[in-house]
């Protein structure tokens, strides 16, 4: 073989390689492999493969956000899920509200907006966001608006109905729905303070009209 064939030919094999390496790559096996889903700190679920984080710690972004949590939680490796380890109570205005189905029937017969707090007892964010926002006094004095209907549902025991009548079973999550349809919606862990400026823009509550309300002062 004279030298310009051998040359043809070391490039041939070195073509078919480069080839060969660039469509395992892109093989979808390659792909999850060096890919995992996350999701946003609403869910409080991560990957762990994809942070670097160890099988059984947590990624720092997730580890400074149990930092920031005063209830009581675990991390759990398998799903990378901050679980809660203690269930707060709701507020009476929502303890005693009737189901979901329900609230959005009465909503539509009486003609007020329904607010919905969608939680689960597993999630340790969702009890955060019990304690500081569905139990704070701003928000709880809304709630007792006489023009407005509020529920909660823990969307493990009742998921049918958050997707029948909120769409999905995400959490923590709060919802204004007027005539059975979810007109606006507010994820993640909020404070006290947010949610009621987010209820006071969805329920078109004015500064003036706000004076109504005792916590506020």
């Amino acid at each position: 073989m004279n030298s310009a064939a051998l040359i043809s030919f070391a490039l041939g094999v070195l073509l078919l390689t480069t080839i060969g390496c660039a469509s395992a790559d892109r093989s979808p096996g390659a792909a999850a492999q060096t890919t995992g889903p996350t999701s946003g700190p609403d869910s409080g679920a991560t990957s762990g493969a994809s942070s670097g984080a160890s099988a059984t710690e947590p990624p720092a972004p997730i580890r400074a956000w149990m930092e920031r949590l005063t209830v009581a939680h675990a991390y759990d490796p398998a799903t990378g899920f901050i679980v809660a380890r203690e269930v707060i109570d709701l507020p009476e205005v929502l303890a005693a509200s009737p189901s979901l189905g329900e609230a959005v029937q009465q909503s539509r017969a009486e003609g007020k907006p329904l607010v919905v707090f969608a939680t689960a007892d597993r999630c340790a964010p969702c009890q955060q966001f019990k304690k500081d926002a569905l139990n704070d006094a701003r928000v709880v004095a809304r709630l007792h608006r006489a023009d407005l209907l509020a529920v909660h549902i823990e969307v493990d025991r009742e998921p049918e109905a958050a997707r029948r009548y909120l769409g999905g079973t995400g959490i923590p999550m709060s919802y204004l729905l007027r005539n059975g349809e979810v007109v606006a919606r507010l994820s993640g862990q909020r404070d006290g303070k947010t949610l009621a400026h987010w209820l006071d823009e969805q329920l078109w509550i004015t500064p003036g009209t706000r004076a109504e309300f005792s916590a506020d002062r």
